[in-house]
C-alpha cells in the first residue's frame, strides 16, 4: 500500500522548486516502510536530532554559483539565524581593491543599519542543509538500499526508489525519478556524503505547470568539524527547468567551506557583521 504526503501546487511548488531545488523535492517523496541497512536508519535519526539544536559556525567559503554570476567569491561567513552574514574577501582569486573593501565594509554597515530587513530575509531564506535533515527522514521509508563499498572511511550504500511506491504529488514524482549514494561514518552513524541524479526528466501539468530536467543533481559532502559535530563543507548543486509555463530556472552552485569553526551561540547582528569584518 502507498503512503501518502500532501501535494503542492502552483506558485507554491514553483516557489520549493526555484529556492530550494533538488533537496526540497526529494524530500517531500515518501513510501511505505522496506528492509532497511540499521546504519542507515540510526544515522538518518542521528541528523535528524542534530537539526533540532543546530551550532553556529564561521568559516571561510569559496563558492561559484548563479549568485556570484558565475564567479568564484571567497567570503568570510558567519551563521546567524537560519541565514549568514557574508564579507567578500576576493574575486576569482584576486583580493578586493582598497575601494571594493570600502564598498563592502558600508555594505555590512547597512546591513546592520536595516536589521529588520535581514531578519525578514532571514525568515525567508531556506538553508538546504535543513532540507537534508528532512530527506534523511525520509530515506528509511522511501528508497531500498545496499552497500556499495567504502568512501573514505566511510560505508558507501546505493539508494533507489521502490518499485512499489506510487507517487501521489509533484515532489513524490521528483523522488521517484532519482537515484544516488550515501555514504555513513560508523560506529558514531553519522552522514558522511550523499548524492543523487534525476534519472528522467519530470513533468507537472503536461508540462504546462512545470518541469525539471534530466541529469539535476547534487552532492553533500561533510566533515567532523567540532567533538562529534559534522558540518557539510562541500556543496554541488546543478538542476534547470521550467514553471508555470514561461518562467525558466537554474540552479548552479559550487561551494567548499574551510576553517570551520563554532562561535557563541547568541550573538546579534551587529556582532556577527563585527566578526565577519575581522
Amino acid at each position: 500500500m502507498a503512503c501518502r504526503t500532501d501535494v503542492i501546487c502552483g506558485k507554491k511548488f514553483a516557489k520549493a522548486l526555484s529556492q530550494t531545488g533538488l533537496l526540497l523535492a526529494l524530500a517531500g517523496a515518501s513510501a511505505c516502510s522496506a528492509q532497511m541497512p540499521s546504519a542507515i536508519a540510526a544515522m538518518a535519526q542521528n541528523e535528524v536530532e542534530a537539526r533540532l539544536h543546530p551550532i553556529r559556525y564561521s568559516y571561510i567559503s569559496e563558492e561559484r554559483s548563479d549568485r556570484t554570476g558565475g564567479h568564484l567569491w571567497r567570503e568570510r561567513v558567519v551563521e546567524l539565524g537560519n541565514n549568514q552574514v557574508r564579507r567578500l574577501l576576493a574575486v576569482d582569486g584576486h583580493t578586493l581593491t582598497t575601494a571594493e573593501a570600502e564598498a563592502e565594509r558600508q555594505r555590512l554597515h547597512n546591513v546592520v543599519a536595516h536589521e529588520d530587513e535581514y531578519w525578514r530575509e532571514s525568515r525567508a531564506h531556506k538553508d538546504d542543509e535543513k532540507h537534508l535533515g528532512a530527506l534523511l527522514s525520509l530515506l528509511p521509508r522511501a528508497f531500498l538500499v545496499t552497500p556499495d563499498g567504502s568512501e573514505n572511511g566511510c560505508t558507501r550504500y546505493r539508494f533507489v526508489p521502490n518499485p512499489a511506491y506510487q507517487p501521489s504529488g509533484y515532489e513524490e514524482r521528483v523522488g521517484a525519478a532519482m537515484e544516488g549514494a550515501v555514504s555513513v561514518h560508523e560506529p558514531d552513524d553519522r552522514l558522511c556524503a550523499l548524492s543523487a541524479r534525476l534519472q528522467h526528466k519530470v513533468t507537472f501539468g503536461y508540462g504546462l505547470i512545470g518541469r525539471i530536467d534530466s541529469g539535476g543533481n547534487f552532492r553533500l559532502e561533510r566533515a567532523l568539524v567540532y567533538g562529534t559535530e559534522w558540518k557539510s563543507d562541500r556543496i554541488v548543486i546543478h538542476l534547470g527547468g521550467k514553471v508555470l509555463m514561461m518562467k525558466t530556472f537554474a540552479k548552479d552552485q559550487e561551494t567548499v567551506r574551510m576553517n570551520v569553526q563554532p562561535i557563541p551561540q547568541e550573538m546579534t547582528l551587529a556582532q556577527a557583521v563585527e566578526m565577519a569584518g575581522q
